[in-house]
């Protein structure tokens, strides 16, 4: 299963060249992840100043002109305090 970078919501930016002369300026806001087809994750993705939607690869994208979003793990993991273990001393049982 490919690995989907981009969830709804998130701004894009293409590789420059990608579209050739069709090329949209501007970022684009993903709307929906689509099926992966032939190995890639698809993206409906709508560009500013255009009122149509396009199908976009996931390696047409700018990844460093583009930011992910985190993943839900990622965003757990930030919010817990640094000084927290992985370990619960709680819940460990000793045989007598």
């Amino acid at each position: 299963m490919a690995y989907r970078r981009y969830r709804p919501g998130d701004t894009i930016m293409l590789k420059h060249g990608v579209l050739g002369n069709r090329q949209p300026s501007g970022s684009g806001n993903v709307l929906s992840v689509l099926p992966a087809a032939q190995g890639f994750v698809h993206y409906r993705v709508r560009f500013q100043n255009e009122d149509f939607e396009r199908s976009i690869r996931q390696d047409d994208i700018d990844v460093l002109a583009s930011p992910s979003s985190p993943l839900p793990s990622e965003a757990r993991a930030a919010t817990e305090s640094p000084k927290s273990s992985w370990i619960n001393s709680n819940s460990i049982r000793i045989r007598k």
